[in-house]
């Protein structure tokens, strides 16, 4: 069972992370609002961006909830971290090259769903490793 602090720890990352996540869907449905509205605008490629700002957050979400875990759980994120980058990198250039064989572009918006899986897989080994 989970120590007390390591409780705190994640209750505070995942309050934190839902913030971010909630001021970047609010900022997102504007800037998609907006955009609609004024397709001509000088301005729609800094509003269609604008989304990006909170999203910065959620890295910094990350790191400092790394910071306040222990070494051996920092030890196992970094290799899942390590694994995922990894065959995320083999899984994406995978498909740039049946891009030459004729296969439809993907949206690079499924770049972070690759990366999540990868990453979630090298997470699972790399803690399994340490039980």
């Amino acid at each position: 069972m989970a120590d007390d602090c390591t409780l705190r720890s994640m209750r505070k990352y995942f309050l934190e992370c839902i913030g971010a996540f909630c001021l970047y869907a609010l900022i997102l449905v504007i800037s998609l609002l907006w955009l609609k509205h004024h397709p001509a605008a000088p301005w729609k490629y800094l509003i269609a961006t604008l989304p990006v700002l909170p999203a910065l957050l959620i890295p910094a979400t990350v790191v400092r909830y790394f910071r306040r875990q222990d070494e051996l759980w920092q030890k196992v994120q970094l290799e899942g971290m390590a694994f995922g980058f990894m065959a995320a990198a083999v899984v994406t250039t995978t498909i740039g090259f049946l891009e030459n064989a004729g296969l439809r572009r993907p949206s690079w918006l499924f770049v972070w769903s690759v990366m999540a899986a990868c990453w979630t897989i090298g997470l699972f080994r790399a803690s399994r490793r340490y039980r």
